[in-house]
């Protein structure tokens, strides 16, 4: 349970001020570009590194002094849910670090957090989903809310955008267009009977109930999977 950390000391390679706390009962670790948070046996995150990368979290120490279950990073910030189902998030403000704009719909009821680079996404137990983060690349979905409003069974994110997999089988995107948050080109087949999604930092590969897969985001990516059409349709 004990962490040893090495590299650029700014970035997290230097943990000494937080040594102690992290001598022992360390169970996991979540790592950005910036900074380090660690998950303790009794629910407790230490974090270090660039403070606002999610390195320094002392405005926050009360609320992930305990009761943490997991903790999720993206490029510049951290977000720790909560047993109680409550989302505490720290680092870079406009890519996830600052969620106040949605403090309410984060204080109970998420059952899990899904980062890309720059925002997060968070299913509550309502099956809605919750975003904040850089507008531009994933942390504003007013375009499709009222898709996302219920009936979400999981998030997946890749490098500047997200998918969401409903219930039914359908497929809502959003974020960056070009990479993946536009999947308006293959909207037919991604309207139900869809099982799972992967995601890759600038596309998305969608599997369906008959085997049959379907890609979309930047081309080059993996998005047009055309050449290999035959091959992937069941």
């Amino acid at each position: 349970g004990e962490v040893v950390t090495w590299g650029d000391a700014q970035s997290g390679g230097d943990s000494n001020a937080e040594a102690d706390r992290l001598a022992a009962r360390v169970t996991s670790i979540t790592g950005n570009f910036r900074a380090f948070a660690a998950l303790k046996d009794a629910g407790e995150v230490v974090t270090w590194g660039h403070a606002d990368g999610g390195g320094d979290s002392s405005a926050v120490a009360g609320r992930i002094a305990a009761g943490v279950s997991s903790i999720t990073g993206n490029k510049f910030a951290v977000a720790a849910l909560k047993d109680a189902g409550e989302v505490v998030t720290r680092g870079h403000a406009e890519t996830g670090g600052d969620s106040t704009a949605v403090a309410d719909r984060l204080a109970a009821g998420v059952m899990s957090v899904t980062g890309n680079a720059v925002a997060f996404a968070a299913l509550k137990n309502t099956g809605d989903v919750v975003i904040w983060g850089y507008a531009g690349l994933g942390g504003d979905c007013t375009a499709v809310g009222d898709r996302l409003a219920s009936g979400v069974r999981s998030v997946t994110g890749n490098g500047f955008a997200f998918a969401a997999l409903k219930a039914t089988g359908e497929v809502v995107t959003w974020g960056h267009a070009a990479r993946g948050g536009d999947s308006s080109i293959v909207a037919n087949r991604l309207a139900a009977g869809v099982s799972s999604i992967v995601g890759n930092e600038f596309a998305f590969a969608a599997l369906k109930d008959t085997g049959e897969v379907v890609t979309w985001g930047e081309a080059r990516s993996g998005g047009d999977s055309t050449a290999e059409a035959g091959r992937l349709t069941a």
